[in-house]
């Protein structure tokens, strides 16, 4: 028996789509210039979410609590899933805070202990210390404006979503 090999024509490309690099770009604006309201957005997507299993389990524990082996458990997994999605919605803006000041603290002080580090080891590489103060600037950033992580990421998608666009106007 022997296998082939099977290589795509030129004329035989699929079509381009306008659809992820509109995507890519809708996304990447909003993570860039929005990051702490698509945080809070996400948590809230989240509660809701559990709340909804929370409810769809209690609605399944009175359909079943006489034949569930275990009739307790799935009222306290109800009960707790809607605390908790209620929790989640609620304070959304304060995990959101909370987050910043965590992944800032954390930048800041990964920056400051290799930064020592090299310092210790009378190791100066311009990169090295560049990226260093990048990673304490961004830090600083995460926790007075918004999250810099989410920015980066923004804009590596809106990077993307121009490349892919010059891409389909190519072609």
């Amino acid at each position: 028996m022997k296998t082939e090999i099977v290589k795509p024509s030129k004329n035989n490309k699929e079509p381009k789509s306008l659809i992820t690099p509109i995507v890519y770009l809708f996304l990447g604006v909003i993570l860039a210039f929005k990051s702490n309201e698509a945080t809070k957005f996400l948590f809230w997507i989240i509660g809701v979410i559990v709340i909804l299993y929370g409810i769809k389990t209690l609605i399944e524990y009175y359909h079943n609590k006489d034949l569930a082996q275990y009739k307790n458990i799935n009222l306290t997994i109800a009960i707790a899933s809607i605390i908790i999605g209620l929790l989640l919605i609620i304070l959304a803006n304060a995990i959101e805070i909370g987050l910043r000041y965590i992944l800032g603290f954390f930048l800041i002080y990964f920056g400051v202990s290799r930064i020592l580090t090299q310092i210790s080891f009378q190791d100066y590489k311009n990169m090295t210390a560049l990226s260093n103060i990048i990673l304490i600037i961004m830090g600083i950033y995460s926790i007075f404006v918004s999250n810099a992580i989410f920015v980066v990421i923004g804009w590596i998608l809106i990077a993307n979503a121009v490349l892919l666009l010059i891409d389909y106007v190519k072609h």
